[in-house]
């Protein structure tokens, strides 16, 4: 029976993966819109994306992921480095998207919500919070990295520094200046 139901938890645990794609997708396109909103029904429309769609369809996709896993694990696998990484990893988004980002987006989210007309200056500072854009492309890099350890299944240490390396590279895209238009500059100065 148990052998029955490892094609079974595998597709969940793919499906699970799947939501979590599109949950940081949806959080990107989001933040993208939050970023470069200047009227209160813009940043409502985009808050919808970002935050409502996004707090339902993360836990439930890490969620599977982990049941899923945890249930293969002990069915077929067994403790290896590369599934304690990916398992830790997982842990990691959710810690870093609650800090990073759920915190932010919940105390932004009755300031929206109250806004009306033009976003008033300090508003549209707060969207421009660096914290969220770090989180957002440190966890996507992280799921990356997940990815990585799942198909290629490296040693324990591997697969600590892949993780730690993906993390790296998420943090270090945050920190390259976006590209603005002359346009986009108009309206922030």
């Amino acid at each position: 029976m148990a052998s029955l139901l490892y094609p079974f938890a595998l597709f969940l645990h793919i499906v699970g993966a799947f939501g979590l794609i599109a949950s940081v997708t949806l959080e990107a396109i989001g933040l993208r819109g939050l970023r470069r909103a200047t009227r209160a029904d813009e940043a409502r429309l985009w808050l919808s994306i970002s935050r409502r769609l996004v707090i339902r369809l993360a836990p439930a996709s890490l969620g599977t992921i982990l049941i899923t896993g945890l249930y293969m694990t002990a069915l077929a696998w067994g403790p290896k480095g590369w599934i304690i990484t990916a398992f830790a990893s997982l842990i990691a988004l959710a810690v870093i998207g609650a800090f990073g980002t759920g915190i932010r987006m919940a105390r932004l989210e009755p300031a929206i919500s109250h806004a009306q007309g033009e976003l008033a200056d300090d508003l549209r500072r707060r969207l421009q919070d660096p914290v969220l854009l770090t989180s957002l492309r440190v966890r996507i890099a992280i799921v990356l990295g997940i990815a990585f350890l799942m198909t290629v299944k490296p040693t324990f240490i591997a697969a600590i520094a892949v993780v730690v390396l993906a993390a790296a590279i998420g943090w270090l895209t945050a920190q390259i200046p976006a590209r603005r238009t002359g346009h986009e500059l108009r309206k922030i100065g």
